[in-house]
């Protein structure tokens, strides 16, 4: 018999009228090596391929400087899953896609998530982003997990989409409640940013839960996203004195507005939704006196919020200072441990795990999914600004007297 070497030929004869062929040996060997793929687990190589998640957030853009925290506590979040081994026996691979800060961008980008085959998706934090990506993956059958998009409408009638965050119309009504019975307030001016379905929204839900409390909107008045003045705006809030001021913007905008509101001699309480992380660099000392709702609060001992604290000083050297971020942590060990239940990457596998959700310990409060893949009963924690400082004040629950 000739001894068959790299390079080698040998004729291999048929029982057909077809002239003999002369196949490469590694060709026949690479044949037989694929069969046996098939009926029994390939080489250890073969398993430990990367799992492959795409996050989409804003990179550059308006909303960057708010995505930013995010961006870095999912990428935290995924080298410490693979400092303990990975999931499945296989690191996780992740894949970071730049929305731009659009709705445009977002839907690029979840396009180009799918076309890339990724096992699930991370994102977005803007509800206006995923309001746009939602449909697409839903149609592609790909689980996605937004950190932070609050808009009822990301989740409702799609069963591959998840949140970690509260949805708006519960944090409306819960700050409303708060503006009637602990602020004593009886009259409001609502300000909304409308370039965004988050503000709008959110806005809306504060008024309609305000005036059923037994409250006034004395005014209701949207802004451009992307304005710097806003003298005209606050003199005809001026003439309407309300005792309280509704301002469910993000961070660079609602800081502004507020800087100038006071330097026009406003003298009302301002409240805002949980956009309003690190706003003390547009508002400066001027935020003192306000009230946000807020996802988070290092003094609020949630399961996992002191080991994820712990592991962010480890790697950065200082404590958390957003209140947003520890979502992002949340949604990505959300998707580590459906991957793990399921245990397969197989998309329906992972979502059927997801849904299935109950009392995960998360760093932002227990989740339990109900139908619209929405947490059942996150808790709100309300912070006050007082002296240059975010002060825990107290913390709403859906269902009173149940634990979040």
């Amino acid at each position: 018999m000739e001894k068959l070497t790299a390079g080698n030929t040998t004729s291999l004869p048929f029982s057909s009228p077809l002239p003999f062929v002369r196949v490469p040996v590694m060709l026949v060997l690479s044949g037989f090596l694929l069969l046996a793929c098939l009926g029994m687990p390939c080489s250890p190589a073969a398993k430990e391929q990367p799992i492959r998640i795409a996050a989409i957030f804003s990179e550059t853009g308006i909303a960057a400087p708010h995505n930013l925290p995010l961006i870095d506590m999912t990428r935290m979040a995924v080298e410490h899953i693979n400092s303990q081994g990975g999931l499945l026996g296989r690191p996780l691979e992740l894949l970071f896609f730049d929305n731009g800060s659009t709705p445009i961008g977002s839907a690029l980008a979840a396009q180009k998530a799918i076309a890339e085959n990724v096992t699930a998706v991370i994102g977005a934090h803007w509800s206006s982003h995923s309001l746009v990506m939602a449909p697409i993956l839903q149609e592609a059958g790909i689980p996605m997990i937004t950190p932070g998009s609050t808009n009822p409408d990301v989740t409702l009638g799609k069963d591959y989409i998840f949140r970690a965050c509260f949805i708006d119309s519960f944090q409306g009504l819960a700050m409303a409640k708060f503006a009637v019975q602990g602020l004593h307030a009886r009259t409001a001016a609502v300000i909304t940013n409308i370039d965004e379905d988050y503000s709008i929204m959110l806005g809306q839900f504060f008024g309609t839960a305000f005036k059923q409390a037994g409250g006034q909107v004395v005014a209701e008045i949207g802004y451009r996203g992307t304005a710097t003045d806003f003298s005209t705006i606050i003199k005809d809030i001026a003439s309407k004195k309300p005792q309280i001021i509704y301002l469910p913007g993000y961070t660079r905008d609602s800081g502004l507005f507020i800087k100038q509101s006071r330097k026009m001699g406003i003298k009302a309480t301002f409240l805002g939704g949980d956009a309003w992380d690190e706003i003390e660099k547009y508002a400066g000392p001027c935020i003192d006196g306000s009230f946000q709702s807020a996802p988070w609060h290092p003094e609020v001992p949630f399961l996992a919020s002191e080991e994820m604290g712990k592991i962010f000083a480890a790697r950065h050297g200082k404590n958390i200072e957003n209140n947003s971020a520890p979502l992002a942590y949340d949604a990505v060990m959300l998707l580590a441990g459906a991957i793990t239940r399921a245990g397969s990457v197989d998309h329906r596998a992972i979502q059927a795990a997801l849904a299935a959700t109950v009392n995960f310990p998360g760093a932002t409060g227990r989740i339990t999914f109900d139908a619209n893949g929405d947490p059942q009963n996150k808790a709100i924690i309300i912070i006050e600004f007082r002296d240059g400082k975010r002060l825990f004040h107290n913390i709403i629950t859906p269902l009173p007297g149940v634990s979040p």
